[in-house]
């Protein structure tokens, strides 16, 4: 599969067989991940991958108390929880809060949860040019693991629905790094039918 192919083909699973993965398939995506780019190269990611039963269990557990009590960490998803009387207190957050479900998390066979140094050790005199790269690092990791999960046949989803100070305390993740977001990996029951892109020329302007 090329890279135009899987890039193409990716899709946002939440629905996972109770089938392992092969830990070789997690190593190639390990190996994708570490390849992205990051400013100064100072590769401020870790990556903690869980397939613990009792560790995945509990991540589910705290993404569900998240959900019903908004304790969320979100960016540019949404779903928000309604305050009475607030801006988003609509019918359709109402609904949304309701009804999502995290049942899928049960599941899940492989996490790789992402936490990103805001001041990586390497390159430290560099940090103040930098400021939130590490975010956009971590975030291209994640792309570089979805794609190369896509590639191998899995199916994975990047989320971020979860209380993000009680997941990092579960997963012992440094009170100096952040949390950036979940990889869920495993293989698909089914592949979701595309939700469909914008033109091209909807979201680009030319300087020429």
């Amino acid at each position: 599969m090329d890279v135009f192919e899987a890039i193409r083909e990716r899709r946002s699973c939440r629905a996972f067989k109770n089938e392992a993965v092969e830990p070789e398939k997690i190593e190639q995506i390990l190996e994708a991940a570490r390849w992205a780019p990051s400013p100064a190269n100072n590769q401020p990611w870790e990556f903690i991958v869980i397939t613990r039963p009792a560790v995945l269990e509990q991540v589910a557990v705290f993404s569900e108390k998240a959900r019903q009590n908004g304790s969320i960490e979100l960016r540019g998803f949404s779903f928000v929880r309604p305050v009475p009387g607030g801006p988003d207190d609509t019918p359709e957050q109402q609904k949304l809060s309701k009804d999502y479900s995290l049942s899928f998390l049960k599941h899940v066979p492989v996490m790789i949860a992402v936490a990103g140094d805001p001041a990586p050790a390497i390159r430290q005199e560099l940090i103040e040019r930098v400021h939130d790269g590490y975010k956009y690092a971590c975030a291209a990791a994640i792309q570089n693991m979805l794609l190369a999960a896509q590639a191998l046949g899995l199916g994975s989803l990047w989320f971020t629905l979860y209380d993000r100070e009680m997941l990092a305390r579960l997963l012992n993740i440094a009170p100096e790094k952040h949390l950036v977001a979940v990889v869920c990996i495993g293989y698909p029951v089914m592949i979701p039918a595309s939700p469909g892109r914008l033109p091209v020329k909807n979201k680009v302007r030319r300087i020429e």
